[in-house]
């Protein structure tokens, strides 16, 4: 975000949720959202993780993925704080599922943080 490129910064913690989600379900549930709404993607991870801060992390998820279209379809540039707002939901939803491999003594290539440009 040091370059000021909002919507490329947006996009890449829209797409690191999407990511972590898409991991998470198939490691500990071994399926994959069949859904076009990312958003599904995030209830059927509740239901298969369903510990004791998966409600918290679902509300990260979703802060994020309410800004997909908008990134993504829209002409509508994101502002700093958008950008800044997607980085802080995105810093705070990527340890959870970095944690659920690690539980099982795996590594991943997550660092816990919203990627940046």
């Amino acid at each position: 975000m040091e370059e000021k490129n909002y919507d490329a910064a947006a996009l890449n913690g829209v797409h690191a949720v999407i990511s972590a989600i898409d991991a998470v379900l198939v490691f500990k549930g071994g399926v994959v959202s069949a859904s076009l709404n990312h958003e599904d993607a995030v209830k059927l991870l509740a239901e298969i993780v369903n510990e004791e801060d998966t409600v918290n992390q679902s509300r990260h998820a979703f802060a994020v993925l309410k800004m997909k279209t908008k990134i993504e379809y829209t002409d509508d540039r994101i502002t700093e704080n958008q950008a800044l707002e997607i980085e802080k939901q995105t810093d705070r939803f990527l340890p959870g599922p970095k944690q659920n491999f690690q539980n099982k003594g795996l590594t991943t290539g997550f660092t816990g943080v919203c990627p940046r440009f």
